[in-house]
């Protein structure tokens, strides 16, 4: 009977994981409030983010459940999760209900297990559902609905969506790739790196900042047969990974983790960036800028985006396109499959 009133969340626990991008894997974490930390299970580590979801029970009139996951948005990170993909929508949720005793010993400093020894064969549950809408998002929290696969509305099958003049590819990804093709000839600038547990730095080159998600150019002069509006800048310099120890003139570019290492405040925990994401590129475009984190200061600080149409492809990979002494070229990816019948003959 002692046994059975501590089962509390002491030694029951809820897994969290959502699907990202298909190249990207899972989103995993966990919301105990008794293991306010990074977990790890079955060597996968799940990061911790005060969440609950509710509204888990079933109908007897055969209606499926529509969950609702409340997520905490310390410091906008899940606002970076949801960006750019859509708010997850139709994306995969799991949850995985588990006994603290199955967690590896690594979570403990003595390399033991106070809840007992595993013997982990299956979970308590395992629960598998698809985002179906974002129903808030604030400064404090995100609200996801929840559905069964039987119950999602407005899913596209096939699930990539096929346009004449919008890329769905990721600016700066995988497929777009911008200044990262093996032989892309276009306005580059140099990245230097710190090679992983080495001391040595690598320069990579990586596309310049061009212009912003309306296509409205950092520079005063470049490419103007486009007829695009600019920020009158007479250069971009490349400053590397932004500093809040640097001031920052008119021109200067920098970029940040795709998702950055953000600090939960909750004991001295922090949340890892995702690895292998690209960077995200901004342009300064006043000058004495001191302390002031570029996506938390949009009007002095102008992201580099793609608008996802044939002229923002064209302010990128014009040069490839037109490369001198070749003729036929096209774009290195399938940014834009047709949708119109066109006739091949020149």
């Amino acid at each position: 009977m002692n046994t059975f009133f501590k089962l509390d969340n002491y030694v029951i626990l809820d897994l969290f994981e959502i699907q990202l991008e298909s190249f990207e894997g899972y989103l995993r974490f966990h919301g105990s409030k008794n293991f306010s930390k990074n977990i790890s299970f079955q060597n996968q580590e799940y990061i911790f983010i005060p969440c609950e979801l509710s509204n888990l029970e079933s109908s007897s009139d055969g209606r499926q459940p529509k969950p609702t996951l409340k997520i905490a948005n310390i410091n906008n990170y899940m606002s970076y999760v949801l960006k750019d993909r859509g708010d997850l929508i139709g994306k995969n949720f799991i949850r995985k209900k588990i006994l603290a005793r199955d967690l590896d010993v690594s979570n403990f400093s003595d390399g033991i297990n106070p809840f007992g020894v595993s013997n982990f064969k299956t979970y308590i549950s395992y629960d598998q559902f698809l985002i179906n809408l974002k129903k808030s998002e604030n400064k404090e929290f995100i609200e996801l609905e929840l559905a069964t696969k039987i119950d999602i509305q407005n899913i596209n099958i096939p699930s990539r969506k096929v346009t004449n003049d919008t890329c769905s590819w990721g600016y700066r990804c995988y497929g777009c790739n911008y200044g990262n093709t093996a032989d892309y000839s276009g306005p580059v600038t140099t990245n230097t790196t710190q090679v992983s547990n080495t001391a040595n730095l690598i320069g990579k080159m990586v596309g310049m900042a061009i212009a912003d998600e309306n296509d409205k150019v950092f520079l005063a002069n470049y490419k103007t047969s486009l007829s695009n509006e600019n920020y009158a800048l007479s250069s971009i310099n490349y400053s590397g990974k932004w500093t809040d120890t640097s001031t920052y003139n008119k021109g200067d570019s920098v970029y940040l983790d795709f998702i950055p290492n953000i600090t939960t405040n909750l004991k001295t925990e922090s949340i890892s960036s995702f690895n292998n994401k690209p960077n995200l590129f901004y342009v300064c475009i006043e000058d004495s800028v001191f302390n002031k984190r570029p996506d938390l200061n949009t009007d002095i600080w102008k992201q580099d985006q793609c608008s996802k149409t044939l002229k923002g492809c064209l302010l990128r990979f014009e040069d490839y396109v037109l490369k001198k002494g070749e003729d036929g070229r096209s774009l290195p990816f399938g940014g834009f499959p047709s949708t119109f019948s066109h006739d091949n003959k020149r």
